[in-house]
């Protein structure tokens, strides 16, 4: 269970080209102690894979003090990212 953190903003550190891979990234954050959320995620559905919907850019956003750790995270895995329109989300 995460700690909540009212008090701290939510910033986009990628974007991918999908939004599987966005939340296999996002799991793999999670696993390593990274909470990690994928805004419009259809956690638990297959509807992203065959429904369409998963289609399209999908942003991968952290808490602002996991932000460098997930960057070095990401970068190791060496996961396919595209980088976000606005870093000031």
């Amino acid at each position: 269970m995460h700690r909540m953190r009212d008090d701290e903003a939510l910033v986009t550190v990628t974007t991918f080209e999908t939004e599987l891979e966005a939340s296999l990234a996002r799991g793999a954050l999670e696993a390593i102690g990274i909470p990690a959320l994928v805004p419009g995620e259809t956690r638990g559905s297959f509807k992203g894979l065959y429904g369409g919907i998963g289609l399209g850019r999908s942003e991968l956003k952290v808490f602002e003090s996991d932000r460098e750790r997930a960057l070095v995270e990401l970068q190791r895995m060496q996961m396919r990212i595209v980088e976000p329109d606005d870093e000031s989300n």
